[in-house]
């Protein structure tokens, strides 16, 4: 099984994945090819999770896709959960078939937070992408996010 959370620039899908790392005790970070994630028996965080200002998928190199095949046969029987830009893509959905859930706060608020640089330019590309990806639950906010993602994996 695979989980995909989506959303735009702020909206709390690297604060979601922070909480399933600690929630799941997944405090055990892998590798394979240029994979990163954080694990535990039975779940795989994808991204790296460190406590910079851009952390999680954004730590992962654009070309991450490269590996999609190895990082499959990999986690083979495993529950995947992966948030983001790097993972909004043809190949990865194509090949992972995730269930996608997606927040829709529009992230000013979590932005200002983290005194994100971003352009506009650059939030509603990555607002465009996410709008191209078919999901199967729309969710208010971050919160409710993971409380949909806790309940899935148990």
């Amino acid at each position: 099984m695979t989980i995909l959370l989506i959303g735009g620039c702020g909206s709390g899908k690297t604060w979601v994945m922070k909480q399933l790392v600690k929630f799941l005790k997944c405090d055990k970070l892998g590798k394979v090819g240029m994979f990163y994630y954080h694990h535990n028996t039975k779940v795989y965080v994808l991204g790296k999770y460190d406590g910079t200002t851009f952390e999680g998928s954004d730590k992962l190199s654009m070309a991450v896709m490269r590996d999609m095949e190895q990082f499959k046969q990999f986690a083979k029987g495993k529950i995947i959960i992966a948030e983001g830009d790097r993972f909004t893509n043809k190949i990865f959905i194509e090949a992972m078939k995730p269930t996608v859930i997606k927040i829709v706060d529009d992230g000013a608020k979590g932005r200002k937070i983290r005194g994100s640089s971003q352009t506009p330019r650059q939030i509603q590309s990555i607002a465009t992408r996410v709008s191209r990806v078919v999901f199967k639950s729309e969710v208010r906010d971050s919160t409710t996010a993971l409380k949909m993602i806790l309940e899935i994996v148990k």
